[in-house]
Order: C-alpha cells, then structure tokens, then sequence
C-alpha cells in the first residue's frame, strides 16, 4: 500500500497522496496550488502552505478540493465538523476515502474494496479500522471524498 512519509509541514499534501493511494502531486506543485488558493480567495499570501486553513462550505471549495479537482479529478465532498453535530457517512462505491484533520495534523483513510485504512505520514503503516466511530470525537474535522 502507497504511503508517503513526513517531510516538513507538508501533512496536507500527504494526506492527499495516500488518499488517492500514489504521488498525485509533488511538495513543489502543493505550494503552487496554495499560492493561487489564496490569491483566487483573498487571503494572505502563505495561508493555505503555512497554515491549517480549512475553509469549507460544504463543498469542494477548501484546499483539499481544490488541488483534487486542479488534477482533473471530479469529486463531491461532506464535511464533518469538529463538533460531531452530524455521525460520519461510511463509504459508498464512489467514496475514495477521507481526509482527518485536527489544528496541528492531517492524515487520511483511504477505501480500498470497501475497507477503510488509516495512513498517517508520521507512522509506519496503515492501520486497518473495522468502521469510522473512532474519528467520531471532538476536535476532529473529516472530509469524506467522492469520485462523482
């Protein structure tokens, strides 16, 4: 299984990588994707790189969507926030995984013939999860990702 190790502050673009299960972008081009995801939102120049900006409205429109879709791919995304106001959707046959973020980390659980595999850039391996009720708790934001 593809898993993309820790370099820098680069847990986003990670993330992204072993969702999708190969080196989708470089470190390189994850920068560039920032830099104009500011620009096209008015945000300060080194938000989206820099920080862990995740600006949601429900849709593709945060930087995880944005690169995702930039590649080519066409994806619906739901989010559920830190505050579990909504229980996670498992899988459906179009879901490619998703993508778990706390304010200082983001990893991923990738779907793979319908079982879920966390991949976490800072561990060793991917741990397979018998179900998501372990990412139902405070302080963590999921992204579920579907191919459309």
């Amino acid at each position: 299984m593809f898993i993309q190790r820790q370099k820098g502050g680069y847990c986003r673009c990670h993330a992204i990588n072993n969702m999708i299960g190969r080196e989708l972008i470089s470190l390189s081009v994850f920068d560039k994707y920032c830099d104009a995801f500011d620009k096209k939102n008015n945000f300060s120049h080194g938000s989206s790189k820099n920080g862990h900006m995740f600006y949601n409205n429900g849709l593709t429109d945060n930087i995880f969507g944005y690169i995702l879709e930039r590649e080519g791919m066409k994806i619906k995304m739901e989010h559920f926030d830190y505050y579990q106001s909504k229980k996670i959707k498992n899988c459906g046959k179009r879901t490619i995984g998703y993508i778990i973020y706390n304010m200082r980390h983001t990893w991923c659980v990738r779907v793979v013939n319908g079982e879920y595999f966390l991949i976490d850039s800072m561990r060793s391996g991917a741990s397979k999860l018998n179900n998501l009720t372990s990412l139902e708790r405070k302080g963590i934001g999921v992204i579920k990702v579907d191919n459309l």
